[in-house]
């Protein structure tokens, strides 16, 4: 008797996908689990805090209120109120509800036209399951997770 022929189908059901897209991420090795890099932007389901604009920065040539700015599916939502750092953050809203951090920069590039990235502005989860959808594929991730079910069945 092998030590396959010891998992009873109860313990394995769970495991089959219950759907052609999801057979087809779990037949590579894939999965859902997504993690924001928080290096650079802050992800989040819940709001984030925003801010007026400070009559300082409302006073200097430069300074362009982007507050209302709709750019793909993001929506400028004000100046992030406690993030500081290099260049100003602004939070975004996207269509599928969460909110993240961008810099003044990207935003006026995407609303002067010169996307920087890809086809259509959206948050990093968004982009990720686009991603996937289109067929995206990570060997790295695909063996991990092989291993992964391989001691599983140890």
């Amino acid at each position: 008797m092998t030590r396959l022929a010891k998992i009873d189908f109860d313990s394995v059901a769970p495991l089959y996908p219950s759907d052609k897209v999801a057979g087809r991420v779990a037949g590579r090795g894939e999965h859902f689990e997504w993690t924001p890099n928080q290096a650079t932007k802050i992800h989040s389901a819940d709001p984030l805090a925003v801010r007026r604009p400070t009559e300082n920065e409302l006073s200097r040539p430069d300074y362009v209120d982007l507050t209302g700015s709709r750019l793909g599916r993001l929506m400028v939502m004000g100046v992030a109120a406690e993030i500081t750092g290099n260049g100003q953050k602004w939070v975004v809203r996207c269509v599928c509800g969460s909110y993240e951090t961008r810099k003044a920069r990207y935003i006026k590039a995407c609303v002067a036209g010169n996307n920087p990235g890809s086809s259509e502005p959206m948050c990093d989860a968004c982009a990720y399951t686009r991603r996937l959808q289109r067929g995206y594929h990570n060997p790295k991730k695909a063996a991990a997770a092989a291993q992964a079910i391989m001691e599983a069945a140890r």
